[in-house]
């Protein structure tokens, strides 16, 4: 999960615990995956929660026809999936290896939800770590607007100060920062500098 670091390193903590003494319940299966493989496709329904215990992985975006775009690149010992069990029943975006074989242990999401009322504590932090990631894509959502809205108008002093704030937000949004500064040059607008 990205997010504040100290409290994904909690939560990953807490899952570990919560593993090891509802082994029984939570029957979990590792599971390998090879380069490239796409682990949760976007849209299908939200059977399960996986802990990412080697490799890395990226949660990427389909829109329409257009390539995927690669909102975050997460790396063990984070937990995939979990969002689609707490909201609408299905995966909101695709999860791909980007460096692998990748492991992952496998959680069969209704035994995962009933075995969360044994650890509340866990739950309400999981609950933070998803209400933090709606925060910051809200945030990221705000600044892409406002850097096609700059672009628009050819403000390219806005449009660079945009994209300075997205750089840091993602490694993976410096590629959407990149974007909004060729926009601000494409409408014929020099970028000044940001600060």
């Amino acid at each position: 999960m990205w997010g504040d670091r100290a409290a994904v390193q909690m939560v990953q903590e807490r899952m570990k615990l919560l593993l090891e003494s509802h082994h029984q319940e939570m029957r979990p299966q590792l599971r390998t995956f090879e380069f490239g493989a796409l682990v949760l496709r976007q849209g299908e329904p939200a059977r399960s929660v996986l802990l990412l215990t080697q490799g890395r992985v990226a949660i990427q975006l389909r829109q329409l026809d257009e390539p995927p775009h690669t909102l975050a690149v997460v790396e063990a010992e984070e937990l995939i999936g979990e969002m689609g069990l707490f909201g609408s029943g299905v995966h909101s975006a695709d999860v791909r290896v980007i460096d692998g074989p990748a492991e992952l242990v496998e959680i069969n999401g209704d035994e995962f939800l009933r075995t969360l009322l044994f650890d509340v504590d866990l739950a309400m932090e999981l609950l933070g770590l998803v209400s933090q990631r709606c925060a910051r894509s809200n945030e990221v959502i705000g600044l892409l607007l406002s850097g096609i809205a700059a672009a628009h108008r050819g403000d390219g002093r806005a449009g660079g100060a945009i994209a300075a704030a997205l750089e840091p937000l993602d490694h993976c949004l410096a590629k959407a920062a990149d974007r909004l500064e060729e926009l601000n040059r494409l409408s014929g607008h020099r970028t000044a500098p940001a600060g």
